[in-house]
């Protein structure tokens, strides 16, 4: 392989990791606007199906509660 070559592929592994960068900015910024709809519709009694952090933390089993036999 000549030297160019090398950094040809030098040149799109980088710009391989430039985009992959770019899509997990995107991600997080996905994922945080999903968090906080989920948050204000767990906060407001009108949305079905959204309970509120103390409601589901009854649904929870406790680490003392034994498992069903």
């Amino acid at each position: 392989m000549a030297e160019s070559d090398h950094e040809e592929i030098a040149d799109r592994l980088e710009d391989e990791s430039d985009a992959l960068e770019r899509h997990v900015r995107e991600l997080e910024g996905e994922i945080e606007q999903t968090r906080d709809e989920w948050e204000r519709k767990r906060a407001d009694p009108s949305v079905p199906g959204a309970p509120t952090p103390e409601e589901g933390r009854q649904e929870e089993p406790s680490d003392e509660q034994a498992p069903p036999e």
